[in-house]
C-alpha cells in the first residue's frame, strides 16, 4: 500500500500549478498562539524508522476479519527537482486489510549497500489466489504507465475505499497548525480539505517536531488519533559540488573511473536515504545504480559501481539532449513514525524529501581552448609600384 500510494503522490507531484487559492492554508488560532518549546536532549522522542524496520505492537496483532480496525497514513512530500520546489501534504484512512499489517514485517534490507537497477530483485510473495487469504487476490503491481512489473505478484485486499473519518489537525509547519480535511474528487485528506494536495513550501519547518492530532472522528469505533514526528533537516547534496553546464543550470559532475562520495547534512543516523545515479549511454542502453544508505550524513558509492555508469549526450542535437535529460541524480530521504489511537491497527506519518540533479561526466564542462589568432602580414609604409605603361599595338 505504501509504494502504492508514493507512486500516486510522486506522480501528482508533476502534474501541480504554481499558483492557486489551495495553497493558502486557513491557520487555526491557538489560545496562547506561541510557538513549542523543543523537547529537551533527554526527553523521550518518538524513535525514527530504521530498516529493517521493527514492526509496531498493534501491527503484531492478529488480523481479525470482523474488526479489522483502521489504516492511517499521512504523508509529507518536499520535492527540490534541480532548483525548482513542490510539497505536497495527503493522508487516507481506511478499514485495515491484512496486507496492512504484514507490511510492518522486518524487511531483509541492508543499509549502506547498492545495487545495479533501482532496486534489489523482485520475487513474488503469490502465484495465485490459492496462496492468498480467502478475502484476497493475487495481484501484480504496476508502474506509472500502467505496466505490470515482473515478479511483483502479492496478495491484496480488492475494492478497498478512502474513508471520512472527520478533520484532522497538524501542527508543526511554520504558523500553523492546519486542518486537514476529506476532499472526496480525490478521496484523500488534503490542506484545508481542498485543491490538488499541494502545500506551499514555506510553511514547511525542518528539523522540526509536529504533532498529528483528531478527536470525536466519526465512526464509533474510531475514537482519537495522535503522532508526534520530527521533520529531517532539509536536504541538500553538499558534495559533490555543483557546476555549471548540465541541460538545467547546475549539475552534478561524475567522474565514472573513481569512487563517488556523496555528502549531505545528516539526520543523526535516523532513517534512510535512496541515491539513485541513472546514466544513458543511448535510449537503449540506460542503467541505473541505487544505494540504501544510513542518513548519517555521508556515504561513498564504490567504483565497481560507478565504472558501470556511461552518461552520454553532449552533443546540441536533439538526441544528445535527450540523453542528458536521463542522465539524473535523485535522493530520496525517507523517515516516519507511528499513529496510534483507539481503532487504529496500522498508523504511520511518513516524510519523504527528494532532491534531483542532472549530471555531466567529468571534464564536459571544462572550456574549449580559444583559437590561435591568424597571422596576417603586417602592413609597410612603401609606396606600392606604379604598373608599367603597356607599349601600342602595331609598332
Amino acid at each position: 500500500m505504501k509504494k502504492t500510494w508514493l507512486v500516486l503522490i510522486l506522480a501528482c507531484i508533476f502534474m501541480l500549478s504554481s499558483c492557486g487559492d489551495s495553497k493558502s492554508p486557513s491557520k487555526v488560532e491557538e489560545p496562547d498562539n506561541e510557538p513549542a518549546e523543543t523537547a529537551d536532549a533527554d526527553a523521550e522522542e518518538t524513535p525514527d524508522a530504521e530498516v529493517p524496520e521493527e514492526p509496531t505492537a498493534d501491527n503484531n496483532a492478529e488480523f481479525d476479519p470482523e474488526h479489522p480496525g483502521y489504516t492511517v497514513e499521512f504523508n509529507i512530500i518536499d520535492v527540490d527537482m534541480m532548483g525548482q520546489g513542490q510539497s505536497m501534504a495527503i493522508g487516507y484512512f481506511m478499514k485495515t486489510a491484512r496486507e496492512d499489517l504484514e507490511e510492518g514485517a522486518a524487511e531483509d534490507v541492508t543499509l549502506d549497500t547498492c545495487v545495479m537497477g533501482e532496486s534489489s530483485p523482485r520475487v513474488p510473495s503469490c502465484t495465485s489466489k490459492e496462496d492468498c487469504a480467502p478475502e484476497q487476490e493475487c495481484v501484480p503491481e504496476t508502474d506509472s504507465n500502467g505496466q505490470v512489473i515482473e515478479n511483483s505478484e502479492h496478495c491484496e485486499t480488492p475494492n478497498r475505499a478512502s474513508l471520512d473519518v472527520g478533520p484532522v489537525m497538524i501542527s508543526g509547519f511554520n504558523g500553523g497548525p492546519y486542518p486537514f480535511a476529506y476532499e472526496p474528487g480525490d478521496q484523500v485528506y488534503k490542506l484545508n480539505g481542498t485543491g490538488d494536495g499541494s502545500i506551499d513550501r514555506s510553511i514547511i519547518a525542518y528539523n522540526t517536531e509536529y504533532e498529528i492530532a483528531a478527536d470525536s472522528l466519526i465512526p464509533d469505533d474510531l475514537k482519537s488519533l495522535s503522532a508526534k514526528f520530527t521533520m529531517p533537516p532539509a536536504l541538500a547534496l553538499i558534495e559533490p559540488a555543483m557546476v555549471e553546464g548540465g541541460m538545467f543550470g547546475a549539475a552534478v559532475e561524475v567522474d565514472n573511473t573513481k569512487p563517488l562520495t556523496f555528502k549531505w547534512e545528516s539526520n543523526g543516523g535516523k532513517g534512510y536515504i535512496d541515491i539513485t545515479i541513472t546514466a544513458a549511454q543511448s535510449l537503449a542502453n540506460v542503467v541505473s545504480v541505487t544505494c540504501k544508505v544510513r542518513d548519517d550524513g555521508e556515504f561513498t558509492v564504490p567504483d565497481e559501481f560507478t565504472s558501470q555508469l556511461v552518461f552520454g549526450g553532449g552533443g546540441d542535437d536533439m538526441m544528445s539532449q535527450m540523453l542528458q535529460m536521463m542522465n539524473m541524480i535523485t535522493m530520496d530521504r525517507h523517515s516516519e513514525a507511528p499513529i496510534t489511537g483507539e481503532g487504529i491497527s496500522s498508523g504511520r506519518v511518513t516524510s519523504e524529501q527528494l532532491v534531483m540533479a542532472n549530471v555531466i561526466p567529468a571534464g564536459s564542462n571544462v572550456p574549449a581552448p580559444e583559437p590561435e589568432p591568424t597571422t596576417e602580414p603586417e602592413p609597410t609604409n612603401e609606396p606600392e609600384p606604379e604598373p608599367e605603361p603597356e607599349e601600342p599595338e602595331g609598332e
